[in-house]
């Protein structure tokens, strides 16, 4: 998108302007606005981003190295289809000469240059970066600039891609962008790209519902399972203490019997009872357990059949064992949502894989204080689960009707009192 003056966005020093003039005085409201604006899992992400970038680089001082993904603690539920490996910091930023590049971003032409040139390409220097901070954020930490490049220049790239869809003619974004000057219309223009990515995915047949429904019919198993557990370590009511080597043991000699055929509440009573622990036994009867909604180091007794029972796991601080009672293919109604929410993000996944296709990012590692290249793209389609829970379910949840099972219950470590 081009104006008369030459420029990408309206500006030639587009990169160096302020979409948050006052800044002092309307960044809190600013934020504010920004976080609790409705709309779906791409745009919140951006806006959040924009909030990053102009509104709380300051309180980044905090965790000066923090590599601006969201801890989400749902992560072994939430995506645990996915090997995600974010690059992570590996050393405090580097001081590099002002004229050093520290982001080049290829397919993003430089406002200097013809849209039609063989090497279109944008490069900001360290000293050209410092410049922008200096006026999107000023007072910034230092230590916090390397994240705010990453994020600066994947609203730069997000920007480009809807100029590359010509999604600056449409009416809605024209009125925006009317109010926009410098920076801020490639925030508008990455929002209309982010949008239009979600919308796109969104747009499910109920052939392709159906179809990843057969495909994964694993996926939906749901039944019965009884589910004995005991604490790994800690002490008993009279102060004696438990150790890892001893509840194995303990644990072993349950299974056995429970292959004997046990009743497994009697079991987990009666254990309780003989090692003093103080809170009440876990129920062993999941009557509606999920492969879904099993921590994955317990969603194994699916793999098994009726009747079969896993070996003792360590899972989440306990030692458990699992007995499949049953087992069934959910119905396609019932899993319906989970099913769009997982198509839907598979599908912002491969819009963001081709996207990362035709623009790509070389970040200066030793600016950043990274060992790996962060994700251009990638990257920032895992982010919303976390900051979009809030407004909406976890996907992979199912209904309200079939909430997960949550791990049982781990008796307190704390050593009572010496009598």
């Amino acid at each position: 998108m081009r104006y008369g003056d030459g420029s990408l966005y309206g500006d030639p020093s587009f990169s160096e302007k302020s979409i948050c003039p006052s800044f002092e005085r309307a960044k809190s409201e600013w934020c504010l606005a920004l976080l609790r604006a409705n709309g779906g899992l791409m745009r919140r992400f951006l806006l959040c981003n924009m909030a990053v970038l102009a509104c709380t680089m300051p309180a980044m001082a905090q965790n000066p190295l923090g590599n601006g993904t969201t801890a989400n603690p749902a992560i072994a539920n939430t995506n645990r289809r996915m090997a995600r490996r974010p690059a992570q910091p590996a050393q405090p930023p580097v001081e590099l000469p002002s004229e050093t590049p520290v982001v080049t971003l290829k397919g993003v032409c430089d406002p200097a240059l013809k849209s039609d040139s063989s090497d279109c390409k944008t490069v900001i220097t360290r000293g050209q970066m410092d410049q922008i901070v200096a006026r999107m954020a000023p007072g910034a930490p230092q230590a916090s600039q390397p994240q705010f490049a990453i994020q600066y220049a994947r609203m730069l790239a997000a920007a480009k891609l809807a100029v590359d869809r010509k999604l600056q003619d449409n009416p809605v974004v024209v009125a925006e962008l009317e109010k926009k000057v410098g920076a801020a219309r490639a925030e508008v223009l990455a929002k209309a790209f982010y949008r239009q990515a979600e919308e796109d995915a969104g747009n499910i047949s109920n052939d392709e519902l159906q179809r990843y429904y057969a495909e994964h019919a694993s996926k939906f198993e749901e039944g019965e399972v009884l589910r004995l557990s005991l604490p790994i370590s800690g002490y008993s009511r009279d102060g004696r203490q438990w150790n890892r080597a001893m509840m194995q043991t303990e644990a072993e000699a349950l299974r056995n019997r429970a292959v004997a055929g046990f009743d497994f509440d009697q079991l987990e009573v009666q254990a309780y009872r003989d090692l003093g622990i103080t809170l009440p036994p876990p129920p062993t009867r999941l009557t509606m357990a999920q492969r879904n909604s099993m921590p994955d180091d317990q969603a194994i007794v699916f793999d098994l059949q009726p009747g079969e029972m896993t070996p003792v796991i360590a899972s989440y601080g306990k030692l458990v064992i699992l007995k499949l009672v049953s087992k069934h293919i959910a119905r396609f109604e019932s899993v319906l949502p989970e099913i769009k929410a997982e198509v839907k993000q598979e599908r912002l996944r491969q819009e963001m894989a081709q996207a990362s296709q035709s623009v790509t990012a070389d970040f200066n590692l030793q600016y950043l204080g990274m060992s790996a290249q962060p994700a251009l793209f990638t990257d920032a389609i895992e982010a919303p689960s976390t900051v979009h829970a809030a407004a909406a379910p976890d996907p992979r949840r199912r209904a309200v009707t079939r909430r997960p099972l949550a791990p049982s219950p781990v008796p307190t470590t704390t050593k009572p009192p010496t009598p």
